[in-house]
């Protein structure tokens, strides 16, 4: 049963290479050996993970809380991983990559935490089966239906002042099965009223729908295929007033995705595994953004193929191979008017609220984006170390529509090219004893730009394929019964990154180029401890760098969601059906570019910023405390569990952005949520 959790089953990252992954099929939780594990990865339950305080139950929001992951600003919904961009993290559920992990305002994943057996983060590193990412990976599994040998049917019904949601399982036939969940956001009514008039020209009003079904099928007892269906949807809003340039904005959001899979699995008897899983899927998403005169429209409407295949063999007690491929392919139309400078990308000076002012443009065009990956590792055991080199090899298929701005009756000319880039990986375990072990892994990746990126007028239809170098260090040492200390060293450095053209008027269909450099490294500790079977937790810090710049550039400018430091403490205790958690977070607060002047824009009448030296100055120190209290009442075969979790303990007034006056003379900073209680009750059965 899910009454009784404990954080001692989080397996934090930070150069964990050979342990378990940690699985919940139904209310019991089993572990599950990993052949091989990722250098960082962290495999995590999501019962321990919906006991995080500050995370609602959200198994995927409580991956926020873990070490090298920086702070989202207020209504972000960004997973920025030791330094790379959130654009540059892939999400993948079974094997299916999704456009995203939150919904938009960041309260919420976009896959119900009763549909996944784990969560699992990598931040760098990872092998050869994933790709088209330059920072980490994350992989959602779904969970198994019930069966009839121990339950026949299980489910879940939970409501707070947030949402509403649902999970349901039922066993179908000999050993198949369906399971589904859901969820209906109604936040926006309950922030309404709860946020300060300055917080709500900062946090988008979000209005969020998900659902998530799987139907297995038995063939064999080592043989099924399921059927995995994902969707989610969303909109949010940010409405201002003149009074102020900080306070004019207006912006209008709208986020959709489907996913359709059919999974084949099959195990074979001399220890061999084989798996296939073709997909296909559509995405919208649309953006209208208002600033001084400044005017924004883009909507962006794809249909997505995928592909991915697996064959994994023990060729000796000592050697594994793995052999496969993984294809997506993109197909985008897009449509976007009004000014090139909005919304801002990284690396733009800005000040928040800012007008934009300038001429509007437009463009339609459309891009298909391709990637076909073969990949094939091994892991050859000797004596204590085990190495585990693989090779990707990446085939991107790039083609925008235009390759020059539309001109009278002039005919559309596009553009089409095919490129192989090797992506090598590495990675070394040497295990000392049965209380240390070491760990580097180190590789190269890879990544395509976005379809949005490829117009002759906003972007650059000659953008290609972007590079990124990992390597990471780390050892995990047992401190005794109780204590694990996992210290990891961690490097990225990146080229040929997409950023705005810094010329004042840029050469035709060049608004973008493609001359970025970008690097993060750091350190991060982990102290993981479990002195009771009741009591457990973790502390972890991370102290690291990530920078950009320009070729042309000689010197670095901190990136724009820099976070230097990061300190996290987790505690649960459960005893009598209660289960009482805290959690502290610290974080350096992210880089803003400081305004020493202003002067009046004849053509406007309104005042402009004059800033100062890029990114040289920061929001405030973020801290808060959070605690969660569960009850669970346990009556036959339903658990009743209603929890209380209150958000900012301490009432304190984090500074989430900066904001001006009309002509830019004063500052006065704009604060985060203030102390929020959450409600709520879950019915187990």
């Amino acid at each position: 049963m899910r009454a009784r959790a404990s954080v001692f089953a989080l397996a934090i990252l930070a150069a964990l290479p050979e342990t378990a992954v940690l699985a919940t099929d139904g209310y019991e939780t089993v572990v599950i050996a990993s052949p091989a594990r990722e250098v960082g990865e962290a495999g995590l339950s999501t019962p321990e993970l919906r006991q995080i305080p500050g995370a609602q139950g959200d198994a995927g929001k409580a991956l926020e809380n873990l070490p090298g992951v920086a702070r989202p600003g207020l209504g972000g919904g960004e997973l920025v991983v030791w330094g790379a961009a959130p654009e540059e993290t892939r999400v993948v559920v079974d094997g299916m990559e999704i456009p995203a992990l939150y919904h938009l305002g960041g309260l919420r994943s976009v896959v119900h935490s009763g549909f996944l057996r784990t969560v699992t983060l990598v931040p760098g590193g990872y092998g050869a089966e994933y790709g088209r990412g330059l920072g980490g990976l994350v992989r959602l599994a779904s969970r198994a239906p019930p069966v009839y040998a121990s339950q026949s049917y299980q489910g879940e019904l939970d409501v707070d002042v947030l949402d509403a949601s649902f999970e349901a399982g039922t066993a179908v036939g000999n050993g198949g099965g369906v399971l589904a969940a859901g969820r209906v956001g109604y936040l926006d009514r309950i922030l309404n009223g709860a946020l300060s008039s300055d917080t709500r020209r900062l946090f988008p009003f979000p209005r969020y729908r998900d659902f998530q079904g799987k139907v297995v099928f038995a063939l064999r007892d080592d043989e099924k295929v399921e059927v995995i269906f994902l969707t989610s949807s969303d909109a949010s809003s940010i409405a201002g007033n003149t009074t102020t340039p900080s306070s004019s904005a207006e912006q209008d959001r709208n986020q959709s995705f489907s996913r359709l899979g059919v999974r084949y699995l099959r195990r074979f008897s001399e220890g061999s595994s084989a798996s296939l899983i073709p997909f296909v899927g559509w995405e919208q998403t649309r953006r209208q953004e208002i600033a001084g005169q400044g005017r924004a429209d883009e909507s962006i409407t794809s249909t997505v193929l995928g592909l991915r295949g697996e064959y994994g063999a023990p060729l000796s007690p000592r050697l594994t191979l793995l052999l496969g491929f993984d294809g997506l392919l993109t197909l985008s139309g897009v449509q976007r008017s009004g000014s090139a400078t909005l919304p801002p990308r990284e690396g733009d000076i800005v000040a928040f609220g800012q007008p934009i002012s300038g001429g509007a443009s437009t463009d339609t065009w459309s891009a298909s984006i391709g990637n076909l990956a073969p990949y094939a590792a091994s892991e050859s055991t000797l004596g204590h170390w085990r190495l585990t080199p693989s090779l990707r090899l990446d085939g991107y298929w790039i083609s925008p529509s235009r390759s020059t701005p539309e001109n009278g009756v002039t005919p559309r000319a596009g553009s089409s090219r095919l490129s192989w880039s090797p992506a090598p990986r590495l990675a070394i375990t040497h295990q000392t004893g049965s209380w240390l072990r070491a760990n580097l892994a180190l590789g190269l990746y890879h990544q395509a730009p976005s379809p949005g990126d490829l117009s002759a007028v906003f972007g650059s239809p000659t953008l290609g394929v972007a590079h990124a170098v990992h390597v990471v260090a780390g050892t995990d040492m047992d401190v005794g019964r109780h204590f694990t200390v996992r210290p990891t060293l961690f490097y990225r450095h990146m080229w040929e990154l997409v950023m705005r053209n810094p010329e004042q008027n840029p050469p035709l269909a060049q608004a973008l180029v493609q001359d970025g450099v970008g690097r993060a490294f750091g350190v991060q500790i982990v102290l993981q401890f479990s002195p009771h079977p009741a009591l457990s937790g973790w502390l972890a810090y991370t102290l690291s760098r990530s920078e950009r710049r320009h070729a042309s550039e000689s010197s670095y400018r901190l990136f724009d969601q820099d976070q230097t430091q990061v300190l996290t403490f987790v505690g649960n205790a459960s005893f009598r059906g209660f289960v009482v958690g805290t959690r502290f977070r610290l974080a350096t607060g992210m880089p803003r570019t400081p305004v020493v002047g202003s002067y009046l824009d004849t053509t406007t009448g309104q005042y402009q910023p004059i800033f100062g030296q890029q990114n040289s100055i920061r929001l405030p120190i973020f801290y808060a405390l959070d605690l969660r209290v569960e009850k669970h009442f346990r009556r036959r075969w339903v658990d009743v569990a209603p929890y209380l979790e209150i958000l900012n303990l301490t009432n304190r007034a984090n500074v989430e952005e900066f904001a001006y006056d009309e002509q830019f003379a004063s500052r006065s900073n704009i604060t985060g949520l203030p102390i929020l209680a959450v409600a709520g009750l879950s019915v187990r059965f």
